[in-house]
């Protein structure tokens, strides 16, 4: 077929079909590049072109670590994850703020599915593991458009002078969703029926834009894998955190726009690396795409009317576990800094009284803790906050795994970790790939995740949080799964902060 053009607001641009009967339109600024004066600041409209922009190549990923840059495992978590396959990509860049759409041939008025793409805030581009997102677009007729938003530094430090400051990544966010109401109805997609998905730092990133008064009219429907509503920093712990890249970077604020994108990436670096950078630069609360903890936003009634579908891995943080072997050690440390002595024995004792195979394997224990409070609990905590406004559905994803790298094997996992569910999502299959796969693409099209063979799924209601288990020897429908462990939470109120501990940093 002809390449397809389209008339977008910043020019025409050319894509190309890349199946029969789907095509892509790559590597399309939604901003201004983010360069010189603009950078660590909000970003600003595309500059227009002349003529018709090529749009088949993807644009840079924002500038990142190389993966598998510590030698601590950490590329398990981009490699054995599974997903759909992209083409080439440039070498990571500042000038990173691009939008890529798939769409099938002559769509009309179809329903729109925008991935944000995770991998801790610190790496990860918008086509990991959606690749092109062919798969949604052929099975349920979806418009799919993923992004590139800045990462690390550049996208999430607090500068002392600058306003707003500390959340740039999510205002890059905030500034895909109104290119896509502004442009997708060009694409054939329908601008009134935006359902936001995530998975990881892509899924918190979904609880934030949930939570911020400046995303009003841009998203419809929200679905979330591994997050939570809870993962910001504090004023505190945004200071603490930009004082240290400071002093690591050599320079001051005054300066931060004359030091070379190189340099800003090595502090970063020195700070913490691999895994153990994992929860260590996220947006902060500044006041203007934040006004508060996300949790207490959508408590509130923030995010009025839009359905949820959320979910979890079984076993979470084993991920982690394989990346930095010290992972589960930091647990005691990281419950007395959150709830002193006291409350961290408290809650080790629940874990051991409610489950005996607990009592004796400490080290089985400490991965349940990491996995309920990094993102079992959030979620349920994230559920039951919109439940309140909207229709939710809650799920948990216990397996198979699904492209696991050589040398892990079902033998040296508990069940499936975090990021397991995302290429069965993408790309379906035989079995319970395809149950998910028709669970997200129904959602988006129609409202519910309802799939034929499935079990019945309610939505969560008062104190009711009934659990849709996907699982390949049987999916099924659980009342509140794992509630004995959870209620070691409850009445518990922190601030999600680092895993590992580092000097100077809160």
């Amino acid at each position: 077929m002809t390449a397809p053009i389209v008339a977008t607001t910043g020019g025409k641009v050319r894509g190309v079909e890349i199946d029969d009967g789907i095509v892509t339109w790559r590597g399309i600024p939604y901003a201004a590049a983010p360069l010189g004066d603009l950078r660590l600041r909000p970003p600003q409209p595309a500059e227009p072109w002349n003529g018709t922009r090529d749009a088949t190549r993807f644009g840079a990923p924002a500038v990142q670590p190389p993966l598998g840059f510590t030698g601590d495992g950490l590329n398990v978590l981009a490699e054995g994850l599974g997903g759909q396959p992209h083409g080439p990509l440039p070498e990571p860049s500042e000038d990173c703020l691009f939008v890529n759409v798939t769409a099938p041939v002559d769509a009309t008025r179809r329903p729109v599915l925008v991935w944000i793409h995770g991998g801790g805030y610190q790496l990860g581009h918008g086509c990991d593991i959606a690749g092109d997102g062919a798969g949604f677009a052929r099975s349920h007729g979806i418009v799919v458009v993923t992004f590139n938003y800045r990462l690390g530094a550049l996208g999430f430090l607090s500068v002392s002078g600058e306003k707003p400051t500390g959340a740039l990544g999510l205002h890059d966010q905030i500034a895909a969703l109104r290119w896509v109401r502004d442009n997708i109805a060009a694409f054939g997609g329908d601008p009134s029926r935006v359902t936001v998905y995530g998975l990881s730092a892509g899924a918190k990133s979904v609880a934030n834009l949930l939570a911020s008064p400046l995303t009003g009219g841009l998203i419809h429907q929200a679905a979330s894998s591994s997050g939570g509503g809870e993962h910001v920093a504090t004023p505190a712990q945004a200071s603490s955190l930009a004082e240290r890249f400071f002093r690591e970077l050599g320079t001051g604020p005054d300066r931060i726009r004359q030091v070379r994108a190189e340099d800003i990436l090595g502090a970063q670096d020195a700070i913490a690396t691999g895994a153990r950078a994992t929860w260590l630069w996220r947006p902060a609360i500044e006041g203007q795409a934040l006004t508060a903890r996300p949790i207490d936003a959508i408590a509130a009634g923030a995010a009025q009317g839009i359905p949820l579908l959320a979910q979890t891995c079984v076993d979470e943080c084993f991920i982690f576990q394989l990346a930095a072997p010290d992972a589960t050690d930091q647990a005691e440390r990281v419950l007395e800094q959150y709830f002193g002595p006291v409350g961290r024995d408290e809650i080790l004792t629940m874990y051991a009284t409610a489950d005996t195979e607990l009592a004796h394997d400490p080290g089985k224990l400490r991965l349940r803790v990491m996995t309920d409070e990094r993102y079992a609990v959030p979620t349920a905590r994230l559920a039951a906050a919109q439940a309140a406004h909207a229709p939710v559905h809650l799920s948990r994803y216990d397996g198979p795994l699904t492209g696991l790298l050589p040398g892990v094997s079902s033998s040296d996992r508990p069940g499936a970790f975090h990021g397991t569910d995302g290429g069965a999502i993408w790309i379906g299959g035989n079995g319970v790939a395809g149950q998910l796969h028709d669970a997200w693409g129904n959602f988006v099209v129609v409202g519910t995740p309802a799939v034929d063979g499935l079990p019945a799924w309610p939505i969560c209601s008062g104190d009711r949080s009934a659990t849709l288990v996907f699982d390949g020897s049987g999916s099924y429908l659980a009342e509140a799964p794992n509630a004995a462990r959870h209620a070691a939470w409850d009445g518990r109120d922190w601030t999600s902060g680092m895993w590992w501990s580092f000097d100077g940093v809160l």
